[in-house]
């Protein structure tokens, strides 16, 4: 298969996006939910499993190109641009999101 990235740069973009938001996402969901978070967060986990089998699969048919190939072969150019859209609003508003988060938790460590 041809690349235009490595294997381990890509899984270090994708690891760290996923890396932050484990930092604060149990916090989020204990304050919306109260004590049944970890159950919530499990389910979001089995979902996301599930929809990776599906990714996978479907990264196998297409051969380089990403989520807009991928979009784009599956329902059209329109959708594809907006879900690279909202992929990159993701990528840009996950940096600040996470240094806040961290800036928070280092706050409380100290105090």
């Amino acid at each position: 298969m041809l690349s235009f990235i490595s294997f381990w740069r890509a899984a270090a973009i994708v690891l760290n996006d996923m890396a932050s938001t484990a930092y604060y996402v149990g916090g989020i969901a204990e304050t919306a939910v109260g004590k049944a978070a970890p159950w919530f967060v499990l389910a979001i986990m089995l979902f996301s499993y599930a929809v990776r089998a599906v990714y996978i699969e479907s990264c196998g048919m297409f051969v380089r190109g990403g989520v807009y190939r991928v979009v784009h072969e599956a329902m059209g150019s329109t959708l594809a641009k907006f879900s690279v859209s909202a992929l990159m609003f993701d990528y840009v508003l996950t940096g600040p999101i996470s240094g806040v988060s961290a800036g928070l938790y280092l706050g409380g460590l100290i105090n």
